[in-house]
């Protein structure tokens, strides 16, 4: 994406408050320092202006709490099929995610709060300040573009935040100092304001193929709009009776075509390991693009997820569940083995990770490398492979995406919208269509509404397993509880558990909230 992630204006980044919640926002001589003659000028400003709104997506700008580190402990670690890896019982503030004892006051919780609300921030300057420009300083066309894409992006900041949190507070306007301190918002207005911002960002922004890469299309505006509805739909404080109607109906253009031309990707690894970027399954994409950590433009998620054995940290690790619950269908692949999304998401030991001529398991084999590094052939182990280079053989900072949404989603949503609704036949071909695609599988003997949406759950499994979708999935169906007891997380408790806690430092802050 030209120019996206480069830092080209370092006074957005510094003179403006890093979240509602920060006490130097006081301290400025003016509620907003973007004000001034000096900026805001021409469509060079604009740019700049959203620059700032992107950075803070995933909490990216926050390399160690806020990325490698705090997103995907946060995310990953409350999933029922994962374990700490071997340096996980290092950090008391990882494991403490995991065994669902943290407080309000840990630093994972007030980082990835903090950095939401930054970007929410810089996305709400960009729609006021931009849309104050006249003709003469920047065309229709951009001005429209860029607020468009500005939208989406307050859509997705409150979203991620919702989605996180059992209640936020809403910033849909410039903080001052008479909106510094505000109540959360019930998550009803919540919803209401974020179907809102992706409704309009929809109606404002251009289909993919006339956008660059990484930055925010029709498509992807429809697709987080569905995901939307979906998600309210499984939230009792609410959940309506048109919601998976009007998921579908968002779903339905990128689909058919309308919202822009969307297909999946034939080799289900190559979404992962940086080889096939912005490819025709890409939905909304984060753009990692250089070595340098101090721009933004790199990761070292791989160090993380990647187990001793092939050079990676060992952050993280699978449960033996996620592996029979992805080999649950037998070796009826069309080539007469497992499901290839089992491949393509996961390392244990099995014949194919033992074959030299496959070539997948990091150049080498499993018994090889698990006697070389723990002594044993690790019989009961198994590893994450999504978003690892084909060899992780350096941690440095790499270059490798991680795509936030794929046609592959937009697809399983839309048949899940389709059986709740009564469209069942639909709704089993387009789960034949990502079944045969990406897992080379025959299509599924289910015809029931009820037995359809034990597939799509099953489906979702095999697809977005470390996508950070599975403990929301769980909870919007109500089987929190049921999962995380099979697991043996005996800790967990959803009434306290299914949402992060307001952080302590917006609380001490915010004389607004109780």
């Amino acid at each position: 994406m030209k120019n996206l992630y480069k830092i080209i204006v370092v006074t957005l980044i510094v003179t403006f408050s890093t979240s509602c919640s920060d006490d130097e926002f006081l301290e400025q001589t003016s509620p907003d320092q973007l004000t001034s003659d000096s900026f805001w000028r021409n469509a060079e400003d604009a740019q700049s202006g959203l620059v700032a709104a992107y950075s803070e997506l995933e909490s990216r700008s926050n390399f160690w709490d806020g990325w490698q580190e705090g997103r995907p402990v946060v995310e990953y670690f409350r999933s029922d099929y994962a374990l700490p890896g071997p340096d996980a019982s290092n950090y008391s503030h990882w494991m403490s995610i995991f065994n669902f004892n943290y407080t309000n006051g840990h630093t994972f919780i007030d980082v990835i709060w903090s950095t939401n609300y930054k970007g929410l921030n810089f996305s709400n300057q960009v729609i006021t300040k931009v849309g104050q420009m006249t003709s003469d300083q920047i065309s229709d066309a951009e001005k429209k573009q860029i607020i468009g894409e500005a939208t989406f992006l307050r859509g997705y900041y409150h979203f991620k935040l919702l989605t996180l949190y059992e209640q936020i507070i809403l910033r849909t306007e410039l903080i001052s100092n008479e909106t510094l301190d505000k109540p959360l918002a019930s998550r009803p207005e919540s919803w209401e304001a974020i179907i809102k911002d992706f409704k309009q960002a929809a109606e404002m922004l251009k289909n993919v193929e006339s956008t660059e890469p990484g930055r925010a299309t029709k498509g992807a505006a429809l697709a987080y709009l569905g995901k939307a509805y979906m998600y309210k739909a499984g939230d009792p404080t609410s959940a309506e009776a048109t919601d998976f109607a009007n998921a579908a109906n968002a779903f339905k253009p990128i689909v058919e075509g309308a919202a822009g031309t969307y297909a999946l990707e034939s080799d289900f690894s190559s979404l992962f390991n940086g080889e096939n970027e912005n490819n025709s399954e890409s939905v909304f994409e984060l753009q990692f693009k250089s070595g340098d950590a101090s721009s933004w433009n790199a990761t070292r998620l791989h160090a993380f997820v990647g187990d001793w054995s092939i050079g990676g940290w060992g952050g993280i690790a699978a449960t033996m569940n996620v592996v029979n619950a992805m080999k649950s269908e037998g070796k009826i692949a069309s080539n007469g083995l497992y499901d290839y999304r089992l491949y393509g998401s996961l390392y244990f030991k099995d014949p194919y990770y033992n074959d030299p001529s496959t070539n997948a398991m990091q150049g080498s084999t499993w018994d090889k490398l698990m006697n070389d590094t723990y002594g044993n052939t690790n019989d009961n182990a198994a590893y994450f492979r999504k978003w690892l280079p084909n060899y992780v053989s350096n941690n440095s900072y790499v270059g490798v995406n991680v795509v936030l949404m794929r046609y592959a989603d937009v697809l399983l949503m839309y048949a899940e919208a389709l059986n709740e609704t009564g469209a069942t036949p639909q709704a089993i071909t387009i789960i034949n269509e990502v079944r045969r695609v990406h897992g080379n599988m025959p299509p599924i003997t289910a015809v029931s509404q009820a037995d359809v949406k034990k597939q799509i759950i099953h489906e979702r499994t095999m697809e977005f397993t470390l996508e950070s979708v599975r403990f929301f999935d769980l909870r919007r169906w109500n089987m929190l509880d049921e999962a995380m007891q099979a697991a043996g997380r005996t800790n967990f408790n959803a009434a306290s558990h299914a949402y992060l806690p307001i952080p302590l430092s917006e609380i001490n802050s915010n004389s607004k909230i109780n």
